[in-house]
């Protein structure tokens, strides 16, 4: 819980990494598993929505499908990713719930709304904020099915919260106080943030414009209220608080399914707009060209008016498709590359460490390449907080017992230092950049690109 984290993904990954091996390979294949199962099920959800009819839910896919940033976040390996077929779970049960003719019929599908939205609280914390969403519309059906619909919400985070109170209470509620109080920021501060997290958005990604103007295009009228409803409760109640753009743009995974219902609807509601328009073009055409005109008006005019609103709406998916058929085989470009790490320079660097360590020595390191250490390994923001500081993650009063070891910067045998340390964490993360300029004096052991290992000269061992 100290880090927003439930355990049902890592449960999810750890039963991954059993059946196909302990690699960064496995993690993606499970994220990416999920990216493919999330379009599916858009489509599935938006048929069912139409009642069959399928152009609405085909468009929305195909959008899903070659949106650059759900297509490169479904291979990062976020936790979020288990989210987002959740979240779609949650808009299908919400839909049938309003739409069912009897209670039993009701009740059942508000049970999967607040299942699905329950479950996804055991995994990752920001599900919360999808729970006013399901509460209010129980609500204004009918307040005693928002009675029956908080409890299920409760359900699975409840049975994991007893678990912990009855093996490590004290860890628990710690770690509970520390995320309620996290989630908090001051009143005058809130509104700006918000509005500069979806100004940023809306702004750097044509996708995301389109989408969010496309949801109030949405019909019918239901799905249009309860698509803008479950796509911007989460957007205000985390956007408030924290960034939602550059390395935080994780938090709307989730939320990327509507992002392409959204530009589906645009583009079911803009095509023939646009083929309007362009046949009202050619019928004023000057006189020398109405015999053409009518000409085209009786044998292609409207093939031709339809051929225009396909080339405005099918030239950025087909570059995306092009552009992601590309990347997958020669590697992504993203807007976060200054921070991300080459794994092969990361695997080189965790190598030369785990055959120099000793027993019981202790390695800080960034977790992109510290999960890969076979010894004694924290982050940059472990050693930072066992001092008694505040980082972005982990508040500055945890019990040293909660360590397993003791990740202090001077009980460090080996440093290794990447750009996630040099781009984000020496500007961001109180005391990184003090210890950054201590390894000055350290002896610099190996390198592997950018990648380097320091050796503490002192060689303190813990």
């Amino acid at each position: 819980m100290l880090f927003n984290r439930p355990p049902l993904f890592e449960l999810a990954l750890a039963g991954a990494l059993r059946l196909g091996g302990e690699s960064m390979g496995t993690l993606r294949a499970l994220t990416g598993s999920l990216g493919v199962l999330s379009v599916a099920l858009l489509y599935g959800v938006v048929r069912r929505v139409r009642r069959g009819e399928g152009w609405l839910a085909l468009l929305a896919a195909l959008a899903l499908a070659v949106y650059p940033q759900a297509i490169v976040y479904s291979r990062f390996g976020f936790s979020y990713n288990l989210l987002t077929p959740l979240v779609l779970l949650t808009l299908l049960g919400l839909w049938e719930y309003l739409r069912a003719e009897n209670d039993t019929a009701r009740r059942r599908w508000l049970i999967l709304a607040a299942l699905s939205a329950g479950t996804g609280l055991a995994s990752d914390v920001w599900m919360l904020t999808l729970f006013p969403a399901v509460l209010l519309v129980a609500a204004l059906r009918r307040w005693r099915d928002a009675l029956i619909g908080g409890v299920v919400l409760a359900l699975p985070f409840g049975l994991y919260a007893l678990y912990m109170l009855l093996t490590v209470p004290d860890a628990f509620l710690y770690d509970l106080r520390s995320t309620l109080g996290a989630m908090g920021a001051p009143l005058e501060e809130q509104l700006p943030n918000l509005a500069v997290n979806f100004a940023t958005l809306v702004m750097q990604d044509g996708w995301m414009l389109g989408g969010v103007a496309g949801l109030f295009l949405l019909r019918p009228a239901r799905l249009r209220r309860l698509a803008l409803l479950c796509f911007f409760t989460p957007i205000i109640a985390t956007g408030r608080v924290v960034a939602l753009h550059s390395l935080s743009f994780y938090y709307l995974i989730p939320l990327l399914p509507f992002v392409a219902l959204g530009l589906g609807a645009l583009v079911e509601t803009g095509a023939p707009h646009i083929t309007r328009t362009v046949r009202e073009g050619l019928a004023v055409l000057p006189a020398r060209w109405q015999g053409a005109s009518r000409w085209l008006s009786a044998r292609s005019l409207r093939a031709l008016a339809a051929l225009a609103a396909l080339a405005i709406f099918a030239a950025p998916v087909v570059v995306s498709a092009l552009i992601a058929l590309d990347n997958v085989q020669d590697g992504f470009h993203t807007g976060i590359d200054p921070f991300l790490v080459s794994g092969a320079e990361a695997r080189q660097a965790a190598g030369y460490v785990n055959a120099q360590a000793e027993s019981g020595d202790v390695t800080i390191a960034s977790p992109t390449v510290g999960w890969l250490i076979t010894n004694n390994v924290a982050d940059f923001q472990m050693a930072v907080a066992a001092e008694g500081e505040t980082t972005p993650h982990l508040p500055s009063d945890i019990p040293p017992d909660r360590f397993a070891f003791d990740p202090r910067f001077e009980h460090a045998h080996f440093v290794i230092v990447d750009d996630l340390w040099r781009h984000w964490a020496g500007l961001h993360v109180p005391g990184v950049y003090e210890m950054m300029l201590e390894l000055q004096d350290w002896p610099l052991v190996y390198r592997a690109g950018s990648v380097e290992v320091y050796e503490n000269p002192a060689r303190t061992l813990p």
